[in-house]
Order: structure tokens, then C-alpha cells, then sequence
């Protein structure tokens, strides 16, 4: 069996907290589950699931998983690690907002790991059966859409999660990221500590408040 991806990437302590984010039929799941570590696999489709849990029960796993959109993780600072694995994360449906609430799930200075096709190799080995959408960033093929992301792109839906980008590779075995590399691979981690996020309009008010002219 090859190398998962998270073997090498992101070393586990013992009996982790894991997060396995579009779990689909939970292969991946069931293998940080074999490692020794607590794993939920997190899905938005029935049918996937109900596969993964028979595979947990044929193999004698203790592995839970629940549906659920997956930019609306019902977990607050719960997990050691959040992974999103095999092209995951390009078909969710709002993937900005499934980094913050990857960030909310995340214990402090919990990990995150991002499993990518790279856009930069996807654009130049385009299949004939495929399209790419320039303005959209999305690749249509026979058998999936997903949004597909360079390097600098994701950096940038991470910092606006409020993750702190700490490395990348190319494939699971830990070789440089480059132009020529078919995956993307991406460490992230949610800060030690984290300062209270104030929402947008709540900043916008604080500012007006401060900038009132003096008598009114």
C-alpha cells in the first residue's frame, strides 16, 4: 500500500484527535483509525458514509462519523489535527469558510493538512475530456468539478481563516513543491494563541464611534 499522505507530513502523537474532513467512504479514515488515533470522518453524503461505517465494523474499528456541510463543523477546539485528503477540498462548497471553521475546530496550535491537485500542473497537462474555467478557477471533467488552487492562492484563504501557512510539498513522500509536481500538500496551524476575532461590522462601528466629532 502506498504511503498515506499524512504518514510522513504530519506526525501524530499517540492517540490523536482527528478530524478527517470529506471523508467520502472513509478509506483514509479507517487508516488513521488502524495508527491508534480518534478519528471522526466528516462528510456532506449519506451513501459514502454508510459505506465507511460498515468498513469500521468489518474491521473491528472504533471510528465515528458523522454527516454534516462541511463548512459547518460542529466542534469547537476538539481536535489535535483536521485533514482534508484525495482532492477533498477543491469540492466543497465554500472552502474559505471551511478553513475557519477547520480553524474553530483545531485545538490551540492544532494542524492542519491540505491534500491539493496543483493548479499549476493541472492548467498545463489539461485532459481532453476537461475544461478549465479562467474565471472561476474550477475544472470540469467527466467525473467531478472542483476549484483548484496554486500555492499563493491558498496561502491567502488561510490567513484570512486565520491559519498560519507552514509548509508545502508536492507529493505524500515529501518531495519539493514545484511546477512539475501533480499534488499540492499544505501544513498549516492554528496560532497557540489566538486573539478574539471582532466581525467586520463590529470594527467598522468601533471606528465611526471613535471618529465622532466632539458635541454630538
Amino acid at each position: 500500500m502506498a504511503e498515506a499522505v499524512w504518514e510522513r507530513l504530519l506526525p501524530l502523537e499517540p492517540r490523536s484527535r482527528v478530524l478527517h474532513l470529506g471523508c467520502g467512504n472513509g478509506s483514509q479514515t479507517l487508516a488513521l483509525a488502524s495508527a491508534g488515533h480518534r478519528v471522526l470522518g466528516l462528510d456532506d453524503a449519506e451513501a459514502p458514509l454508510s459505506e465507511a461505517r460498515n468498513a469500521a465494523r468489518a474491521q473491528r474499528l472504533n471510528v465515528h462519523f458523522l454527516k454534516s456541510e462541511l463548512h459547518r463543523i460542529p466542534y469547537r477546539a476538539e481536535f489535535d489535527a483536521v485533514v482534508c485528503l484525495s482532492g477533498s477540498f477543491g469540492r466543497i462548497s465554500g472552502d474559505a469558510r471551511a478553513l475557519e471553521s477547520a480553524r474553530r475546530a483545531l485545538k490551540p496550535g492544532g494542524r492542519l493538512l491540505l491534500d491539493l491537485p496543483n493548479k499549476e500542473w493541472v492548467v498545463r497537462h489539461l485532459e481532453s475530456h476537461a475544461s478549465f474555467d479562467l474565471e472561476t478557477g474550477r475544472l470540469r471533467s467527466h467525473r467531478a468539478s472542483e476549484r483548484v488552487y496554486t500555492l499563493t492562492e491558498i496561502k491567502a484563504l488561510l490567513a484570512q481563516a486565520g491559519l498560519a501557512y507552514r509548509k508545502s510539498w508536492g507529493a505524500a513522500d515529501g518531495e519539493p513543491y514545484g511546477l512539475d509536481s501533480r499534488r499540492l500538500v499544505v501544513l498549516a496551524q492554528k496560532p497557540a494563541e489566538e486573539r478574539s476575532r471582532k466581525p467586520a461590522e463590529e470594527l467598522v462601528r468601533a471606528l465611526r464611534i471613535k471618529g465622532r466629532r466632539k458635541g454630538r
